[in-house]
């Protein structure tokens, strides 16, 4: 077997080991931490750095919260970068600062380097959003936000254990900043042990195949992915792409707040250039770079193959620029707060759009316009309890080349697990009343987009609701001539007053008992357009509830008829009334 072969061999044994292992932690995560969020939800994300060389490289990544995938990077660098003078085995570090690499004040980024011989080589790391974060308003999201200070807690990076000692004073810092202490410190102890357990499988990778074996194997590894992703660039036309897209408001009373995206195409190289773009905002939508940059590499990763390996060879071909003090590179100290949602969605949707100008079949809708509504509240014995109301965010995900939107999360969030209605029921004084599927509200196209939902919340002791709505009047795009999704609404009923339509922001409105919270949850964008679908398609979908008879004939030009009993395409009729559309 030849050298060249057994370094092959060697870089994919130890990139599926360092795979697994990133699993693993995520495993121990979902099965050790205490909050919903965690345990049910699964809105975190888990990976491996190398460090070999001074400087952070991602190596291995779990899937998990999809908007995490890279935003992990920055915040790593930004520990390390502090660190890197001072660090020593048993060191464990933090943070979740918008400006010291992190997205929005919620996520929060744990570190702990291993160490081979007197170096830091090799650094498991967990991303999680955490269920409250201090600052005014439980749970994190504020919609009132004028400054960062108003988000909540600023974790700049620092210690949480110092040569494997535990820093009391830190951790009771934190929790006493902290709504919801009885989750979080279990939940920090479950990252904290998962990046233990990852030290041990990483010193057994070394104590096996020696440090700089593993170091040469992670090269390669990372050198076939760059050159994967460089085929897959290469492979569009060179040229500059230039798209824009608006966010709503920013919840301050500023409205269409504009993301312009121009990529260029040059050979295997990519940049995304975001001058154009809105100042930065007064509300709470600013995103602060490290956010903007996973938004675009999110955007490029969906369009490239799913089989190429996620770590940082990804970023090498690609080179992001955010103008500072625009609303996708703030100035401190505007607030972030929403940021991984609006205007988060923005920047994935424009690069799309981009993208979609020289490689439509290979663009897809990333939604995330999601309704925010969460709600707070006390338990029997006085604790406070957190419920983001996740199966409201449910549906919005776009058609693609080939494929129809899929699935019930948005692909932003693919990696979150939509929690179970009986846990979910366990953990809140709350029910789950409807979550179905709504005909006709999804954008139509040669590939629809995933069907939208109503679902009904109730809480049954008295809570507090916030709710911060996007994709109302900027609703998800539709590619390559396919049709926007609907608006999205949500409807808040204490069941004592008139019900209230939310368009734009509520904030912390009393529910009484029994209180009712509706989502009218868009689906996603089309692809292509829809008088190119296959008429079966179409009858399939009005078969299933998803689609009517009348929006069959309306939106994608099938006329569905009915005889003795059974649906079927009236082939002579739809040819006659697609024919009288050019648009094909």
């Amino acid at each position: 077997m030849t050298r060249k072969m057994n370094e092959w061999i060697l870089s994919q044994v130890v990139g599926g080991t360092l795979d697994s292992v990133a699993e693993e932690m995520s495993a121990a995560v979902t099965r050790t931490a205490r909050s919903p969020i965690f345990n049910e939800a699964h809105d975190f994300t888990t990976g491996i750095f190398d460090f070999s060389e001074g400087s952070s490289r991602l190596v291995a990544q779990a899937p998990g919260c999809t908007l995490h995938l890279y935003a992990i990077v920055s915040a790593v660098d930004q520990l390390m970068e502090t660190f890197k003078n001072d660090l020593h085995p048993g060191d464990i570090l933090l943070v979740n600062d918008p400006y010291h690499g992190g997205s929005h004040s919620l996520d929060w980024t744990i570190v702990m380097p291993v160490f081979h011989g007197r170096r830091p080589i090799l650094l498991p790391s967990v991303r999680s959003h955490m269920g409250d974060n201090g600052g005014p308003v439980a749970g994190g999201y504020n919609p009132r936000s004028r400054d960062i200070w108003h988000d909540g807690l600023r974790i700049p990076p620092l210690k949480l254990y110092e040569r494997g000692e535990k820093r009391l004073d830190v951790f009771e810092m934190i929790l006493g900043n902290n709504r919801l202490k009885h989750w979080l410190e279990g939940d920090l102890d479950a990252m904290i042990g998962a990046c233990k357990m990852a030290a041990e499988r990483i010193d057994q990778l070394l104590e096996r195949y020696g440090a700089p074996s593993v170091v040469q194997a992670i090269d390669q590894r990372i050198r076939y992915t760059e050159t994967r992703v460089r085929e897959e660039i290469s492979s569009w036309p060179d040229g500059v792409y230039t798209a824009e897209t608006y966010a709503d408001h920013d919840f301050q009373g500023n409205r269409d707040i504009k993301v312009r995206a121009t990529v260029t195409v040059k050979g295997s190289d990519l940049e995304i250039d975001f001058t154009g773009s809105s100042p930065q905002a007064a509300g709470f939508i600013n995103s602060p770079l490290s956010n903007t940059t996973s938004f675009a590499f999110v955007a490029v990763s969906t369009c490239c193959d799913e089989s190429i390996p996620i770590n940082e060879g990804y970023m090498n071909p690609v080179k992001v620029t955010a103008p500072l003090g625009t609303v996708v590179n703030p100035r401190l100290p505007a607030p972030c707060g929403h940021a991984t949602a609006c205007v988060g969605a923005e920047i994935a949707e424009a690069v799309l759009l981009a993208i979609s100008q020289c490689a439509p079949e290979r663009a897809g809708v990333n939604a995330h316009k999601l309704p925010l509504a969460y709600s707070n509240g006390t338990y029997a014995d006085g604790r406070p309890w957190v419920n983001l109301n996740f199966y409201g965010y449910t549906g919005g995900a776009g058609g693609a080349f080939q494929t129809d939107g899929w699935g019930l999360y948005p692909p932003v969030m693919t990696g979150v697990i939509l929690p179970s209605i009986e846990m979910n029921e366990l953990q809140y004084p709350s029910r789950v009343l409807k979550h179905e599927y709504v005909p006709d509200f999804t954008g139509p196209g040669q590939y629809r987009g995933a069907p939208g939902l109503e679902v009904k919340i109730q809480h049954l002791e008295k809570s507090y609701t916030s709710v911060m709505m996007a994709g109302v009047r900027n609703t998800t795009r539709g590619l390559a001539g396919g049709g926007d999704a609907p608006s999205n609404l949500v409807i808040l009923d204490d069941r004592r007053t008139e019900p209230l339509e939310v368009r734009e922001t509520a904030f912390h409105v009393g529910m009484e008992p029994g209180g009712i919270i509706t989502f009218h949850r868009a689906g996603g964008g089309g692809w292509g357009h829809p008088y190119a679908r296959d008429p079966e398609r179409v009858l399939e979908d009005v078969r299933n509830g998803l689609v009517t008879a009348s929006a069959a004939e309306t939106e994608y030009g099938v006329v569905i008829e009915e005889e003795s009993g059974l649906l079927r395409v009236n082939g002579r009729l739809t040819e006659q009334l697609r024919s009288q559309s050019d648009t094909r």
